[in-house]
Order: C-alpha cells, then sequence, then structure tokens
C-alpha cells in the first residue's frame, strides 16, 4: 500500500513493502527525481538494506556455532511494515522480528523508518532497537536510485558526483560473487567530482570503504536541478548502476560485503555494527532538491 506525504515543495510516496520510498517529486515543477522501477532494468527504487548490505560469502553466516541463510541485502526489503504515526508531511513505519525472520536472524528487533519532509529536503531515519539480552550484529544501508538522466535532451554522461571536499578517493574492488576481493583502485585523486560514465560500473559497484566526504550532489551539465545527499556519519558509500541504465543509486552504508577470506562469523563481519541490549542505534540522511 502507498502511503504520501507532501509539502508546499515536495511529494514523497512509501509503500509499506519494505517501507520503500516510490517516488519523490517537486511540487513546484512536477518533476519526478526517483527511478521508477521499470523492470526491464531494475525493478528497484530505494529498498532498505537489513540486517546485512550486499552480500554474505557463499550465502551464510554463523552465529555461536549456528549457520544461518540470508538473501542479498538481508530481508526487510521484501518486508510488510505498519504504520506507527502519520501526520501532515511526516509518516513512521514498523516491522519487528518474527518467527520467519529468526530463521535467518536470531535476534530480536524493532526497526523503524521515519520520512519527514521539511522545505526542500526529504529527512530518513532509521531506527534500530535491540529488544534482545545480548548485543545483535547488524549492518544497514540505504538504496536510493535516481532518475540519470532526468530531461529530454541528457544523456547519462552529462552527469557527475560532487562531493562535499577535495581527497582521495578508493573503491574496494567486487568479485562475480559479489565479494570484496582486497585489490583496490583509485576513482578520485585530489578532487571532489566524479563524471558518471558506465565503463565505471562494468564490474558492479563503486564501493568507497571509510567515504571521506558525509556529502555528495548529483548535478548534470546540462539542467540546474541538484540532488544532494547528505549520510552524516555513515561510513561507507556505495554507488552503482547497471551498464546502459537510465539511473544511478547513491547508497550510504553502515556495514560491507563480505570479505573473500571472512570466516563466517557474524561478530566478524566487515563493517558491522553491534548493539548492546536494549539500546537504540539512529541514523538520518537527508535528500535536498535544489531547483534555483
Amino acid at each position: 500500500m502507498l502511503y504520501t506525504i507532501q509539502n508546499d515543495f515536495l511529494k514523497a510516496d512509501i509503500n509499506t513493502v519494505g517501507a520503500e520510498l516510490s517516488s519523490l517529486s517537486s511540487k513546484q515543477t512536477g518533476t519526478e527525481y526517483l527511478w521508477h522501477g521499470d523492470p526491464a532494468w531494475w525493478a528497484g527504487r530505494a529498498p532498505i538494506l537489513f540486517p546485512i548490505v550486499c552480500s554474505l560469502k557463499d550465502g551464510v553466516y554463523t552465529y555461536n556455532g549456528v549457520t544461518y541463510s540470508m538473501p542479498k541485502h538481508g530481508f526487510v526489503r521484501g518486508a510488510e511494515f505498519t504504520v506507527a504515526l502519520i501526520q501532515d508531511g511526516k509518516i513512521i513505519f514498523e516491522y519487528s522480528d518474527n518467527e520467519e525472520t529468526r530463521k535467518m536472524y536470531p535476534f530480536s528487533f524493532l526497526f523503524q523508518v521515519t520520512f519527514e519532509l521539511v522545505d526542500n529536503q526529504l529527512i530518513v531515519i532509521y531506527r534500530v532497537i535491540n529488544r534482545s539480552d545480548v548485543a545483535i550484529y547488524f549492518s544497514i544501508g540505504a538504496h536510493e536510485a535516481y532518475r540519470c538522466p532526468r530531461e529530454d535532451g541528457e544523456s547519462f554522461d552529462d552527469y557527475y558526483l560532487e562531493f562535499e571536499t577535495d581527497d582521495t578517493y578508493i573503491s574496494e574492488t567486487v568479485t562475480p560473487a559479489g565479494l570484496i576481493s582486497g585489490e583496490r583502485y583509485m576513482v578520485i585523486e585530489g578532487d571532489k567530482t566524479l563524471p558518471l560514465k558506465h565503463e565505471l560500473f562494468a564490474n558492479d559497484a563503486l564501493i568507497i570503504k571509510d567515504v571521506p566526504s558525509s556529502r555528495v550532489s548529483l548535478k548534470s551539465k546540462k539542467s540546474r536541478a541538484v540532488v544532494e545527499i547528505n549520510y552524516h556519519d555513515a561510513p561507507h558509500l556505495g554507488i552503482w548502476t547497471k551498464v546502459g541504465a537510465p539511473y544511478i543509486c547513491i547508497e550510504p552504508w553502515y556495514g560491507l560485503p563480505d570479505e573473500v577470506g571472512h570466516d563466517g562469523r557474524i561478530e566478524d563481519k566487515l563493517g558491522i555494527v553491534s548493539l548492546g541490549a536494549g539500546r537504540e542505534f539512529v541514523w538520518p540522511h537527508d535528500i535536498k532538491i535544489h531547483e534555483n
């Protein structure tokens, strides 16, 4: 089921399946900024990644000597969320552990996703509450896909990403199994601009571990509108599209794919978050639309 929130600047549609953002459009111009999920390319729009990000080695992990299987990016992207609160410009979705999740993930949790429109930005807040009597281990990530190109007469190559600071941006190399190989390569050296070309994604996503910027903007050389993503303290960033596809995914993450030599223990997983019993994890990221 779709729910809509709006203000004078923006309108957002969110699906109860996966608490997935399904549309983000301008009230001023009518422009749609989010990818529309054409299955000919990719049916996703903005799935939420929890309790893992990307791939597990051999599709499994172990905890307390027990082996569990979990699909890529976890299970909440296909889960039916309930609405905990809705008011002008704001909605909160909830999902908690159940018999099915505990077959894949043996922890008790409450996962809340808040969407709130404030002027020309959409604030998205992920909140994980540990209801277990032991520490829980998880990764969490956003996966919003943006139209690219967005305007008639533009091409994918007309777009570029501009980070907050000049720095060195290095990507991990991903194996065909979706694991981190240990090899790395330069994406940006001493600059903050990444021109978009489909060849960048011939070997899957760019994965920038310990990204040296907390904000990135999607810009075009031919049109004025800018999508600015502020991911605050998220330590890692994925950037992905299918070669030839008309979208770009900008994915801040607390978590990473398994390394090829990973021992399988969830406690040892690269980038894993450990959350103590009764504790909460809260992470906001913001999507701001500039049209002037």
